[in-house]
């Protein structure tokens, strides 16, 4: 998708939050091996990935996907920018299936980010006005730019903690309570709480800019769907890989 209709498409969200139907922005859908979410073992191999050559010499990639919570169920995906979870929360870790310590319960699944600049002029990532966008309305889609979105300004983070940076990482849960809190000048709460027990669609995306000026976005959705449903989507995606397979066989 080229520049000018992925920023279109995020000035269109933002004009419809109420549409219900799947809204998705990137340049790649796949396997992106550089990102590790700042974790190990986390997949990395299906992806909404896109990239941005800015003045010539600097190169912005930004890159965003839903998976499993520790040793919860690995998400299907529709091969273009949507995943499926299961509803419910636990603390993921098999080994204590039982309960959590304090603080460590989850949605059965983790959202995660990748947000990395090359430059042979020396730019770095807070020379840019860069904001990941998350919510809590299962309704559908109001990732980005409207009232009642959730937003990480990283920009005003990283010139805090880590100014020089050129990779931010990072796997997010909507349960974590950071999230669900005002904390000025670098998150913007959506407003109400997550419930990890609740059918619909959240929408996230990574939006970068300067000056005003829209440079690069990212955008996917995980839609959280009854488990048989998850289970059925999953299995029909293995079944179709098997025709496919069969087909280019014969």
């Amino acid at each position: 998708m080229n520049q000018f209709r992925k920023i279109a498409a995020i000035a269109l969200l933002a004009a419809a939050p109420g549409i219900s139907s799947a809204f998705t922005v990137y340049d790649d859908f796949g396997a992106f091996p550089d990102a590790t979410w700042a974790g190990s073992g986390i997949p990395n191999d299906a992806v909404a990935a896109s990239k941005q050559i800015i003045d010539g010499d600097t190169t912005i990639r930004i890159a965003m996907n839903a998976t499993g919570r520790f040793s919860n169920p690995q998400l299907a995906n529709n091969g273009a920018g949507v995943f499926y979870a299961g509803p419910g929360s636990n603390c993921g870790i098999a080994s204590d299936p039982v309960g959590c310590p304090s603080g460590t319960q989850g949605a059965l699944w983790n959202w995660n980010y990748f947000i990395d600049i090359t430059s042979g002029s020396g730019k770095v990532l807070a020379d840019y006005q860069i904001d990941i966008w998350y919510d809590f309305n299962p309704a559908g889609p109001t990732a980005c730019c409207v009232p009642g979105t959730g937003r990480i300004n990283v920009t005003n983070a990283l010139l805090f903690s880590n100014p020089t940076s050129t990779l931010q990482q990072g796997s997010e849960n909507l349960l974590f309570a950071y999230l669900a809190a005002n904390a000025p000048p670098v998150i913007t709460a959506p407003g109400g709480l997550f419930n990890p027990n609740a059918l619909g669609n959240y929408q996230f995306a990574i939006t970068v800019s300067s000056g005003g000026f829209p440079l690069d976005s990212v955008a996917m959705e995980v839609q959280v769907v009854p488990v048989p449903a998850a289970v059925w989507l999953f299995g029909s995606a293995l079944g179709l890989m098997g025709v496919i397979r069969r087909r280019a066989r014969a």
